[in-house]
Parts: C-alpha cells; sequence; structure tokens
C-alpha cells in the first residue's frame, strides 16, 4: 500500500505541476507582458513546488482524523495560501522586486489555483476510494 501512495503522490504532484505551470504563465504573463520574465517566474516557482507538493501530499497521508469535503478544504487552503502565497511570493518578489506585482500574481494565481485544487483532490479522493 505504501509504494501504492508514493507513486501517486508522484502522479498527482507531476500533474498538478502541469496545471499549475499553464496557469501561472497565463496569470504572470497577463500582468507582465513579458515573456523573459514570465518563462522566469514560471521555472523557478515550479521547479521549486514539484518538491514541495510531493511533500505535502506525503504529510496528509498520516493525517486521518481530518476526513471529507473538510479535509480537502484544509487541505487547499493550507496550502495555497501559505505555501503557495508565500513562498510564490517570494519568487516573485526576488524576480520582480514589486509587492503591487507580488500582490497581483500571487493573489490572481492562488484564487484560480483553490478552486482548481478543490475539485483535484476531491477527483484524486474519489479516484482512492474505488
Amino acid at each position: 500500500m505504501e509504494k501504492a501512495n508514493r507513486k501517486e503522490s508522484a502522479f498527482k504532484s507531476i500533474l498538478w505541476r502541469i496545471l499549475g505551470v499553464i496557469t501561472l504563465f497565463a496569470v504572470t504573463y497577463f500582468y507582465t507582458h513579458r515573456w523573459v520574465v514570465t518563462t522566469k517566474i514560471t521555472f523557478i516557482h515550479h521547479s521549486v513546488f514539484l518538491v514541495v507538493f510531493y511533500l505535502y501530499e506525503r504529510v496528509w497521508i498520516k493525517i486521518k482524523n481530518i476526513t471529507g469535503k473538510k479535509r480537502n478544504i484544509i487541505k487547499g487552503l493550507f496550502y495555497e495560501l501559505v505555501l503557495g502565497m508565500g513562498g510564490g511570493g517570494l519568487i516573485v518578489f526576488s524576480i520582480l522586486g514589486s509587492f503591487p506585482m507580488v500582490t497581483k500574481i500571487t493573489g490572481t494565481y492562488t484564487v484560480i489555483k483553490l478552486i482548481m485544487y478543490y475539485f483535484y483532490d476531491r477527483l484524486f479522493s474519489e479516484i482512492r476510494r474505488k
């Protein structure tokens, strides 16, 4: 069972990164209109968060006392608001040096990802049950 969980975490992480790359690239380009900056932010962010998401999933496998929709909501909120906005904001700021751009990019990206994450995690919960 543990091996299957590790493979699932890895697959889920890679697929989530693909969705995140597309979303972050679109949001960043929308605000900056600069291909090089957009590519740099997207590449660095998703290189770091490929590992972060995998580890996050491994931690949540161990948490058994929070279940159902409540679990999906808590996982999504913590991941996006704490890890995503915090870590993602630092990456954007380190490249652009602008707090207003950090707010625009990470705020828009986070709202979109929160909505996506809820449905994404619910889908994997349903698959796991079957």
